[in-house]
This record gives C-alpha cells, structure tokens and sequence, in this order.
C-alpha cells in the first residue's frame, strides 16, 4: 500500500472547521501523517478566499461551519467557479446523524466523507486510499482540468487495461465525457455494456440521459422510474425525470417530482430554485413560497445567489395579503417587505433590480388594502423606469399593472399605447398585453378618454390646436370615447382647417367622427353645436 507521508509531502492542504479545538485537532493531525503545509480557515467564508487565492491539492471540510457558508457551498462554489482542480481532493467530515443534511453536498460529489468522530488511524486509512486513487487517476484529472477530452478518452482507455479495479471509476468519468462530447449513442452503448455486467445506479442514471438526449423519452422515463424504485435517494433521477415531463408539457408532474428530490435532498439550491419556479408557474403558491424561502436561506452565502429568488419569494406570499388584519396577512406582508428590502439593499447598484422590487412593494401595499402607500411606492417606480436604460416589455408591463391598481388609468393607457408600438415583445408579452387590455372596463376607458379630452381642451384655449388636435386622436381612437370628446375633437380640426386652409385628410377624419356619433337628438345639449360643426364642415368641403 502507499505510503501516506510519502503522498502529502509537499502537498497544499486546507482544513476547515468552525471550532477552535476541532482546527488545532485536524492541523496536528494531519502533521502527524506526513502534511507540512497546511492552511486552516475558521469559516466557510475564510475558506472561500483561500481556495480563490491558492491551488490545494487536498481540503478537508467540516459541513457544518456555523454561520454563513456551510461545506456544502464551499464545495459547490469551488466547482461552479472552477477554483478547484480535477486534481485535487475534496473530503467532507460530518457529523454522525446528518447523512440527511448533506445529501446536497453528496450531490456535488466529494472524493470522499467521513463520520465524526474519528481517529487518527480512521483519517490515515481514508485518506490512504482515496489520494492513491486520485494519483493513479492524475493523468486523467490533468486532461479534465485543461478540458482536452479526446486525450481524457483516450487515457480512461489505457487505465482500464493497465488498473482493472479502476474499470468502473473509469468508465464512469468516460461516460460523463461522452455525453459532454454529445457522443450519446456511444456513451449509450457504454453505459448499457455496464448494466449487461451489473445494474449500477449511475450507469442506469446515463443510460436514463442518453435517451433522453436522443428525445427518446418514453424509454427513459421507463429507466428512471425503475431506477427510482430502486435507489429511491438517487435525487438526480428525479430531476430528469422532471425534465421529461416538461417535454411533455406536464408542469404539474415535471412539480411532482422535483417534490419528491426535495425531500430527500433539501440544501440542494439549484432545484429548490427550479421547484419554486415550476409552482409559481403552475399558481402553486404554497409550495412556490416553501420553495423560494429555501433558495433565499441556501443562497445567502452561495455563488447562485439571485435577486430573481428574493423577488418571486415576495411574489409567492401575496396570496396569503389581504386588506385582513389577521395572522397569515401580517406574516405574509411581513416577508414580502422583508425580501424585498434585502433585494434592495444587495442589488442597490442595478435600476432594474431596484424597480422589480419596488413594484413588488407597491403591489403588497394594493393587497393589504392601503391604497395611499401603494400609490406612492408606484411613484417611486414609474421615477426609477425614467432612468432605466432600454426598460423591457416585461418591466412597462408590470408598470402598467401597478397603475391600475393604485387607479392611475391614464398613465396605464399611455404605457400601453407606448408598449403597442413596441416590435420586440416576446409571445408571452404579447399575450400580457392583449390580455390587460382587454381587462381594462368600458368605465376605465371612458375615464382616460376624459382626462384627455380635458388636457385637450387646456390646449385648445391657448390656440395650440395641434397639440389639441393630437390629444384628441388619442382619446378617439378608441371606440369606447363618449360624444363630448368626439365633438370636442371635431371642434378643434375644424377650427384649425378655418384658421389655415381645409385638407382632404382632416376632412375625411372629420366625417368618419361625424358618422360614429350618428343622428343626435334636438334635445341633447350639444345639438345645437352638433348643427354648428356639421355646417362649417359642409362650407369647408365646398373651399377644396
């Protein structure tokens, strides 16, 4: 067997644990066999800037660090950040009774982990063995970190005839490299080659994968469900799985199982957050709130951080807001604003970020029946969508759903008159659009018109009848416009013609407002100027 000294001699360690005597325990331990350069970090943030700075050939983490960073998210950010080698060695400790706890970190596969407590003689043989693993498997590991995955092919071939109790290790890190190759029949025939020999949960997890890169999904779906009744902890299986029914359009199964990865690994981020995000699509709110409450707590400390996690996590709760003053109301307002202001206190540098959470503010206010508050948060929106560079449909429309809550119809239809002329807005924006126009009553409409026609009319007293005359084709363009503002905006073309000279067009625009007002009758109160009007419109024809 190797010697254990010989392989840590010169060899970078960092050990990490939040106890002090546990910190002095490790570092002499790991003196005694054979470490001599051994950096110890007191928390995960510490080891965070210690991995950024140096490349270690061998950590060793505690999971459970206390505050901030865990094990788990040091692991996880080292691999999403790629600040560890293939090369090097990651061993977690934990402690007895947290299996549960560190499923996730099981997930972002540490070379090994180890029960505390333990001895010396414990921490000599693990290590024993997995560094003298990971030297016959160096010249691999060095392919993987420079990303040459022809030549790791080629190598995993050579160390399957030259070390046979490496085939399956081998094989499996083969496999991985196929399928980044998009090899997938070939990566296919390997994993099946496995399972002919022996039914091995990764190799049926490939296989599962490689059918499913060749849209095959009746077939893998058919080897996850096996898989899962029988490695029910194999969380990965569940996201694909969930993966197919989102192929098959079946949000609320692709949920489902996503649920079933959830329990049985909770720290995962990554899924909680794409759990939250199917629920909320699927008006799932309960399991939408659960979810992105999860990916805020785990996410705190962690490189997938996001504003998108604080801002639909106070989406979540506003189906539990009412005007109600009881229990569930205060709770629901409570985390609302609270995810809402963190949002806007880690993301204050970005306007779009600010604005989103701002709108969501507004919204909680609408919801608890405080309609004053709403109203000027919905003030502090629509000033920060002015300094937004490029503002998207998406964020105009969420403005204009903010107006009409807060009762700001006029400034809901001029933002929709500005979002109609728009040529970029997806199909889902557009769909938004037509479905929030179509919301907006008859009633609505008629009041905007109104406060058109009145600034209309401002203008027209002054003699800007253009400016009047562009006003009053706003409000008649749509077909709800009561018989004032069309009278009014016949007024103000058939002065301008008078003061100017008459035009075919303006004549013609005259005439279709004249024929959608009909016949009126002798007793309405505009008769008279009705008569009027028809009267200069004749005489004016008759110039041209």
């Amino acid at each position: 067997m190797a010697d254990l000294s010989t392989m840590l001699a010169n060899k970078r360690v960092l050990a990490v644990d939040d106890l002090v005597e546990s910190r002095s325990a490790m570092k002499k331990m790991l003196t005694i066999l054979g470490a001599d350069k051994v950096d110890i970090a007191m928390d995960g943030d510490e080891a965070t800037d210690y991995i950024l700075n140096n490349d270690y050939d061998l950590i060793i983490s505690d999971y459970n660090l206390g505050r901030g960073r865990d094990g788990q998210q040091i692991l996880e950010e080292a691999r999403f950040t790629h600040q560890i080698k293939a090369t090097c060695t990651f061993v977690m400790l934990t402690g007895e009774n947290a299996m549960d706890m560190v499923m996730g970190a099981i997930e972002y596969e540490p070379d090994d982990y180890i029960t505390k407590p333990f001895t010396i003689d414990v921490m000599r043989q693990r290590l024993t063995r997995i560094l003298a693993i990971k030297q016959m498997l160096k010249p691999i590991n060095d392919a993987m970190d420079k990303q040459d995955r022809p030549t790791i092919l080629a190598l995993c071939d050579q160390l399957i005839l030259a070390q046979p109790r490496l085939k399956r290790r081998v094989e499996r890190i083969k496999g991985r490299t196929l399928l980044k190759l998009k090899k997938f029949d070939e990566a296919l025939a390997l994993y099946e080659d496995i399972l002919q020999d022996r039914e091995i949960n990764w190799a049926l997890l490939g296989k599962a994968t490689c059918l499913f890169k060749l849209e095959k999904y009746p077939a893998s779906e058919k080897v996850l469900v096996r898989t899962i009744r029988e490695h029910p902890k194999y969380v990965q299986c569940y996201d694909l799985l969930s993966k197919i029914h989102l192929k098959n359009k079946d949000l609320k199964s692709a949920q489902n199982s996503l649920i079933s990865a959830t329990n049985v690994s909770p720290k995962q981020v990554l899924r909680q957050m794409e759990l939250g995000r199917l629920a909320y699509a699927n008006k799932d709110f309960t399991v939408a709130e659960a979810a992105f409450k999860m990916s805020v707590k785990l996410a705190r400390h962690s490189c997938y951080r996001s504003v998108k996690n604080y801002l639909f996590f106070a989406k979540s709760v506003q189906h539990k807001i009412t005007p109600a003053n009881n229990r569930d109301s205060r709770a629901g307002s409570t985390e609302a604003f609270k995810a809402v202001e963190e949002a806007k206190n880690l993301y204050k540098e970005n306007t779009d970020y600010v604005f989103e959470a701002t709108i969501i503010e507004s919204t909680t206010y609408t919801n608890l029946g405080k309609e004053a508050d709403a109203k000027a948060i919905a003030a502090k929106a629509e000033e920060l969508l002015t300094h937004v560079n490029d503002p998207t449909g998406a964020m105009q429309l969420s403005m204009v759903n903010v107006f009409l809550e807060t009762s700001q119809h006029a400034k809901a239809q001029d933002m929709l008159a500005e979002l109609g002329k728009r040529k970029d807005l997806s199909r889902a924006e557009t769909r938004e659009l037509t479905r929030t126009r179509n919301e907006i009553s008859e009633q609505v409409v008629r009041e905007y018109t109104t406060e058109i026609n009145d600034k209309a009319i401002a203008f027209f007293e002054r003699g800007q009848l253009q400016q009047a005359i562009d006003l009053f084709d706003t409000a008649t363009a749509y077909k709800e416009a009561g018989y004032t503002v069309m009278v009014n905006a016949i007024q103000a073309k058939v002065t301008f013609m008078d003061q100017r000279e008459p035009t075919r067009a303006m004549l013609k625009e005259v005439d279709e407002l004249f024929v959608r007002m009909g016949e009126l009758p002798s007793h309405d109160e505009r008769y008279d100027r009705w008569i009027q009007l028809k009267k200069t419109q004749i005489r004016l024809k008759r110039a041209i």
